[in-house]
């Protein structure tokens, strides 16, 4: 017993030793890098969670990142220690160092595997770690958001608008209080489902999408939720995970499937994704009516993925309403646009979008708006990993990033008085004529290079059609309660932003609206 006591306390010796070589070198390796007070046995990770304490449970780990960089006066490159959390965690907010990082590199695997695979359910497709797969996937689907391609779509994007103008004005006439991001969420849906699926779901009449739109929040929720070792706790996730996974992947099976076997495609007068895939798949393998089962699941894979980016135009039109809410002078200017291009009667509006979709290109000032909106509250997060050789000068010092974490901060990056002035402030005015290139270099929330968003083509003109489609006839007024947590003005005030996967206005945005009598 004895000899079998020394042998365990030698082998915990060499391991707690081996442990403790291994944390002195990585300490050692960054050393000389401006960073937070730095603890050697635990690093950084006091500091954030400390840090984060201070803020709401589920705000943006972003936002808690540029806390710490201003408490700590720390400038617009850094280092954090969250070692063995994270390899080696640089941040920026500076341009040029982020068009290294966004540009250059591929995603963190740490990305892919706690956030995109689990929401999507699977590994193929646009979230496959394999760079070469992934790419194949985003040539697949590139000339469905082609620029033509979305302007064709802009005449279904002004019914799903419509749609929500009637809700807007029903609840209007109810003259209570809602969270604006409810209308919100099922317009963006039924904009989404109908593009990739070339099918009208109804989700905001209450169709078979508006099912499939539940499902999707419902994995979104999953994406926000604490982090738990308890293994009960785990498993229901994962369980809860799987179950609205599964219904959503049934539901993307079956287009797929009825797109392949269709003998004529559906009559648009845009490109559907499915269609075009089916279309893809012919020509590769003529004759065939049936998927192979490795192409079937990327694809299901790649649509399960853009089926949940359909929450952050959700996200992102909710907040140009919370914009437009707090400045009278804001709404004023975009009516007085809409009304200089386009008719003032909305249905002479609508038909004059069927009969020239291009049109909605000539409201600059919306599109200012929009753009605005997106710099002040940016969806998504930006990790990258470092390739090997990758290294960073500092004070004349080359620090090597070999397969280390790197974040662009797009809070920091979009707020950084060095690229704009008053960049606190809600101004539209900064984009026109034209942006100083700063101020346009510096505006990332559909990132750049070969990681940027696709989806920019589709979003940016959906969302000009919902406001030229709305603003004219509903007044937005906030909603929230005196007792409600209200942050400081740079973290967003009452509507603060919850979720770090296209993080929404704190409860949703409550807000009162009221029909505008011309």
């Amino acid at each position: 017993m004895s000899f079998l006591t020394q042998i365990f306390a030698a082998v915990l010796i060499v391991s707690i030793s081996s442990l403790l070589w291994k944390l002195a070198a990585h300490r050692r390796r960054f050393q000389g890098l401006p960073k937070p007070p730095h603890s050697f046995l635990f690093g950084h990770l006091p500091i954030f969670f400390s840090v984060a304490r201070q803020l709401p449970a589920k705000i943006p780990i972003a936002v808690t990142i540029s806390r710490i960089q201003e408490v700590y006066q720390l400038p617009d490159v850094f280092y954090l220690d969250m070692w063995p959390l994270v390899n080696t965690f640089m941040v920026t907010g500076d341009a040029a160092v982020a068009n290294q990082f966004l540009n250059d590199y591929t995603r963190h695997p740490i990305v892919l595997k706690t956030a995109l695979q689990p929401l999507a359910g699977g590994t193929r497709g646009l979230v496959s770690p394999d760079v070469s797969e992934w790419h194949n996937s985003r040539t697949t689907i590139r000339t469905v958001f082609s620029v033509t391609n979305v302007q064709r779509f802009v005449p279904t994007m002004a019914k799903y608008s419509m749609q929500l103008r009637d809700e807007l004005l029903q609840r209007a006439a109810a003259r209570t209080r809602f969270p604006m991001i409810d209308p919100v969420e099922n317009w963006g849906a039924d904009l989404t489902f109908c593009f990739l699926l070339g099918e009208d779901t109804g989700v905001q009449k209450g169709g078979w999408g508006a099912e499939a739109n539940k499902h999707v929040q419902a994995l979104v929720g999953q994406a926000d939720h604490f982090i738990s070792l308890n293994p009960w706790t785990i498993h229901q996730r994962k369980k809860v995970r799987s179950f609205h996974q599964g219904r959503v992947r049934q539901m993307l099976r079956k287009a797929l499937n009825d797109a392949l076997q269709r003998d004529q495609p559906v009559v648009h007068d845009f490109l559907p994704l499915v269609d075009s895939l089916a279309e893809k798949y012919r020509e590769e393998y003529p004759g065939r009516t049936q998927w192979d089962a490795d192409t079937l699941i990327q694809h299901v894979d790649t649509l399960a993925t853009l089926f949940l980016a359909a929450d952050v135009s959700s996200m992102v039109l909710t907040y140009i309403f919370y914009h437009i809410a707090q400045d009278a002078n804001v709404a004023a200017e975009l009516r007085k646009e809409h009304n200089s291009v386009f008719p003032g009667d909305v249905h002479a509006t609508l038909e004059a979008l069927r009969q020239n979709p291009s049109k909605i290109k000539d409201l600059p000032y919306t599109t200012a708006v929009i753009k605005e909106s997106m710099r002040m509250r940016p969806p998504g997060i930006s990790g990258t990993t470092a390739p090997n050789g990758h290294k960073v000068n500092y004070n004349g010092v080359d620090y090597s990033l070999d397969d280390s974490f790197l974040f662009t901060n797009l809070f920091r990056l979009q707020y950084n008085e060095a690229y704009m002035s008053s960049p606190l402030v809600f101004d539209p005015t900064r984009w026109l004529p034209q942006p100083s290139s700063e101020l346009a270099d510096s505006w990332r929330p559909f990132q750049r290079g070969q990681h940027s968003c696709m989806g920019e083509n589709m979003m940016m003109p959906g969302l000009v059609t919902a406001l030229l489609l709305t603003v004219r006839d509903v007044d937005v007024a906030l909603a929230y309660d005196e007792s409600d947590v209200c942050l400081s003005p740079e973290l967003g005030g009452f509507a603060y932003m919850e979720g770090n996967f296209a993080a929404k206005p704190a409860k949703g945005l409550p807000v009162m609206v009221s029909k505008r009598v011309s």
